[in-house]
């Protein structure tokens, strides 16, 4: 319509033009109007062109940011499915442990055929060690899962200990079996969680999701797990964790020092310590009775390990990881140095190897400290080497870092000869030193401790150096997984 207007506008100007010659100036007016118009028009066109490439160009940017972003997302996405996948498969590997040692361990219970129940046995010790494994490649931290790798431990060297007696023509005592059924009732509890956890997986559950942490240092995901702090099995003490290897005796943490420590300081003090790392990624942070850094890394020989630094000092708290399969390369001795290199690298001085047992190409190490010659048992910290490869794949310097301090020690009046005096004569003495050994009611006492054999099994007698009192004795039981302490 406005298109009509202006035809007839010009129109009527052009008559106008043709009828009114004389009015020139009006003509010359007009003309002028004209040029100026067109000029504007002409730069109006050129403006709008301009502005028409530029957002073109803006255009095509944020198609190719939005490409960019929507690949970067794909690949996001890619990972995390792919991580998923990986716990669930732990995951369901676990469940199938622990589903299989509470059925063998119901029918050790219902049994009285020996050959059977050393099967059994020997079944159940075979799937606590999967267990573990399966425990040790989920999201958890070394807090969550202490208590549940302690419990899984305890029922297999507990089980092989069993199945290896009955091997031997020997019938499982009362108090075994009690012992047995107590063991029993916890697997059983731990399945129950287990198969409710799977429940909810199967309705669409993320344990990659879960496993955020709270403000509180947890997450969803440790339940199942952290309710393994509560059981109470009276199992016997396992010598491959070494004698007083549980000795955490102050409730208070007295051998950290020092200031508070970045996440990336504890990258560079791992990566002094481990040599061959090829990768090394910060996880999380755990606030519990220690605050710790928490690091997944994987060395040259593909093995991986997860590893945690003491937010205050800077310290390696423990190292968990599994050895790679194959021959042993190095020995006993070399493997010690190791041990002592890593320990006084971490701020351990003055420490010796105060026990060993070697378990198919694993070497496990308990280091102590040493006060005025006296071996401090509280103080101590477990080690376990990969003989194939030479790399610390197990460390726990939880009871150092906890109780290590200056002490004032009592030498006490107790001679050597009057400490080894006090074993029957009937037994063979092989070493005598003297240890503070952490006891019943958290009491810390200096002991001769004296090392005899007798009949093919060797014994532990600690005697008080002040009054000469006994304070404990320990029998080592062997097996063909390892020893154990009793």
């Amino acid at each position: 319509m406005k298109n009509e207007e202006k035809t007839k506008s010009l129109n009527i100007d052009t008559n106008f033009e043709i009828k009114n010659k004389k009015n020139n100036s009006n003509l010359l007016n007009f003309a002028k109007n004209e040029e100026i118009s067109k000029k504007n028009f002409q730069k109006k066109n050129k403006t709008i062109k301009i502005l028409a490439f530029s957002t073109s160009i803006l255009a095509l940017s944020s198609i190719g940011l939005g490409v960019a972003y929507a690949l970067e997302m794909r690949q996001s996405e890619n990972y995390k499915l792919s991580l998923e996948n990986v716990y669930e498969k732990n995951f369901y590997n676990l469940l199938d442990s622990v589903n299989t040692a509470e059925n063998d361990l119901s029918k050790v219970l219902a049994s009285s055929g020996s050959t059977y129940q050393s099967k059994l046995l020997n079944s159940v010790a075979k799937a606590s060690n999967e267990a573990q494994i399966s425990v040790a490649a989920l999201p958890l931290t070394q807090g969550d899962i202490s208590d549940m790798v302690k419990m899984v431990n305890q029922v297999y060297g507990y089980t092989s200990t069993l199945s290896d007696k009955i091997a031997k023509g020997q019938s499982l005592s009362e108090s075994e079996i009690e012992t047995l059924e107590d063991v029993y009732q916890n697997i059983l509890l731990l399945k129950n969680q287990l198969n409710e956890f799977s429940r909810k997986m199967q309705s669409g559950y993320s344990i990659l999701d879960q496993s955020v942490f709270n403000e509180d240092g947890t997450t969803s995901f440790t339940e199942i797990f952290t309710q393994m702090n509560d059981l109470d099995v009276k199992y016997p003490t396992m010598i491959y964790d070494g004698p007083f290897s549980d000795s955490v005796v102050n409730s208070k943490i007295k051998g950290l020092s020092g200031g508070v420590v970045s996440k990336e300081e504890g990258e560079k003090t791992i990566k002094k310590h481990f040599k061959n790392l090829t990768e090394l990624k910060y996880q999380e942070t755990t606030k519990g009775r220690f605050e710790t850094y928490n690091y997944r890394a994987v060395n040259s020989d593909q093995e991986s390990l997860y590893i945690q630094v003491t937010k205050t000092g800077g310290k390696i708290l423990t190292v968990s990881g599994c050895g790679k399969n194959g021959a042993g390369k190095i020995d006993s001795a070399q493997a010690e140095k190791i041990a002592l290199d890593f320990a006084k690298g971490n701020g351990i001085e003055n420490a010796k190897v105060v026990w060993s047992d070697k378990l198919y190409e694993d070497l496990y190490l308990n280091i102590a400290p040493l006060q005025e010659g006296i071996i401090l048992y509280p103080d101590l910290v477990k080690v376990k080497i990969d003989l194939t490869t030479g790399t610390i794949v197990g460390y726990d310097a939880t009871s150092y870092f906890t109780n290590h301090t200056s002490r004032t020690l009592n030498q006490g009046s107790l001679t050597k000869e009057q400490a080894e005096a006090k074993v029957p004569s009937t037994f063979s003495i092989v070493q005598t030193r003297k240890t503070l050994s952490p006891l019943d009611y958290n009491r810390e006492v200096v002991c001769y401790e004296v090392q005899a054999t007798k009949d093919d099994n060797t014994y532990y007698f600690y005697f008080n150096v002040e009054n000469g009192e006994t304070e404990n004795i320990l029998k080592v039981v062997k097996t063909d997984n390892g020893n154990l302490l009793m």
